[in-house]
């Protein structure tokens, strides 16, 4: 489980942390406070687990100079590459043409970061290089990057390296004196994920940060957003979900006719896409009736069925040394409250018992009045679940967490955890007493 995470140059984020994380985080911060760049972070983070080896040519032969690295995997648990979908969440193309590397004639591939200059200061280190996994290193994925993966990599990690050259370490991690070989090292050259103002160091054309405690596997991180659920399954994911999880299809109903009783007794399938399109998407049968897409029913439904299908598959395939991840972006979307309310009650119950960590992104008071309301039935979640408020100032990140105690006496005295600032809500109102 993820403990503390610390930023340099993320997105919006030029620097920040966030500690005390839980097993279930949810993060209530107002619009443009880091929340989405904190779900794409753990995302890339956490996908990054195709083998591999870090290179430095000018610090060799120290122990620096060559590290077991890992990059992005070539799919995640969604059958999605992960720096395309971030890409294309932004509405950019897929792939990212102008990377600024070639493949090497051993199979590698090197990374000219003196390129991502535009004022003319490159990064310390001219260039590196990402070799193919050491056999040694008992990895199963040995096989050579590919012309393809120059447009779909620029993400490279160091978990633990038992040695790391001061000139990687960035001024604002470098500051808190944090042992190399206690934390996992995340480095980013995408200059479209690069804070980009106030540069002070050559280190600052790459997005960087850290990660304490244990990791997901990188087959088990599902990131959950509208994109998600507007978009068919692929085929790889339901053809693996289908072969690996016993009574998949039953699981998915059971779960989605206690969110929708309408649906109560209903079978679910998934079947080919419409008109020829690829992939799989869900089919809702009744007895006697011709099946009905999931996708020609509402906006709740659709978002939940595709939400429980893929969690219950990823809540079916984890256990204790293959942790999962859920990222779960506005839960509230096209939900009704009292569906809601439903369909966060699924959700606990699926990660409840699992070796799974929530980062739940949230902006409705539903949501986390109701959460509040789970935790204080249950003293265990009580104790693995903290809410974050979420702020981004002049590039600053910080965040100020709530335990169900601090949500409980915020709710209860009509305040909002979610806003600093005193606002007069829509939905705060008194009562007024006219006079006889």
């Amino acid at each position: 489980m993820i403990e503390r995470l610390i930023i340099h140059r993320f997105r919006g984020i030029r620097d920040g942390h966030i500690n005390h994380l839980r097993r279930v985080n949810l993060l209530i911060g107002p619009n443009n406070s880091g929340k989405t760049a904190l779900l794409e972070l753990l995302y890339l983070a956490g996908t990054s687990g195709r083998s591999a080896q870090f290179i430095r040519d000018d610090l060799l032969p120290s122990e620096s100079g060559a590290l077991r690295a890992t990059t992005s995997l070539r799919s995640d648990l969604l059958g999605h590459e992960p720096l395309p979908r971030v890409r294309l969440r932004h509405g950019m193309r897929a792939v990212w043409a102008d990377n600024p590397a070639v493949l090497t004639p051993e199979g590698g591939m090197e990374v000219n970061l003196a390129a991502l200059a535009a004022n003319g200061t490159a990064p310390p280190w001219l260039s590196f290089r990402l070799g193919t996994s050491l056999p040694e290193w008992g990895t199963k994925d040995v096989h050579a990057f590919t012309k393809a993966d120059l447009q779909r990599l620029a993400l490279m990690s160091l978990p633990q390296p038992p040695a790391l050259d001061a000139s990687m370490i960035p001024p604002t991690i470098a500051a808190i004196a944090v042992a190399p070989s206690t934390v996992r090292w995340h480095y980013l050259w995408d200059s479209a994920w690069v804070y980009r103002w106030e540069r002070q160091a050559p280190i600052d054309h790459l997005a960087i940060w850290i990660d304490e405690g244990g990791a997901p596997a990188p087959e088990r991180v599902l990131f959950y957003d509208v994109h998600t659920a507007n978009a068919h399954l692929t085929q790889r994911f339901a053809t693996w979900a289908y072969r690996s999880v016993p009574d998949w299809y039953e699981q998915i109903a059971h779960h989605l006719a206690c969110v929708f009783p309408d649906l109560a007794g209903a079978k679910v399938e998934i079947l080919d896409a419409p008109d020829a399109q690829k992939g799989k998407t869900g089919y809702i049968r009744f007895p006697g009736r011709t099946p009905l897409a999931i996708d020609h029913f509402g906006d709740g439904a659709r978002h939940s069925f595709k939400l429980l299908a893929t969690l219950s598959a990823l809540a079916a395939t984890v256990d204790e040394r293959h942790p999962g991840m859920l990222l779960w972006e506005e839960p509230e979307l096209g939900q009704n409250p009292a569906t809601l309310v439903r369909l966060l009650d699924q959700v606990i119950a699926l990660v409840k018992e699992k070796p799974i960590q929530v980062f739940l992104a949230t902006h409705s008071l539903e949501v986390l009045a109701h959460m509040t309301r789970l935790l204080q039935r249950d003293d265990d979640l009580a104790q693995e679940t903290r809410a974050f408020r979420t702020q981004l100032r002049d590039g600053t990140f910080s965040a100020s967490w709530f335990d169900v105690d601090n949500l409980t006496a915020w709710l209860e005295s009509g305040l909002d955890p979610r806003l600093v600032e005193d606002f007069g809500l829509p939905l705060r109102f008194q009562l007024r007493e006219d006079g006889v």
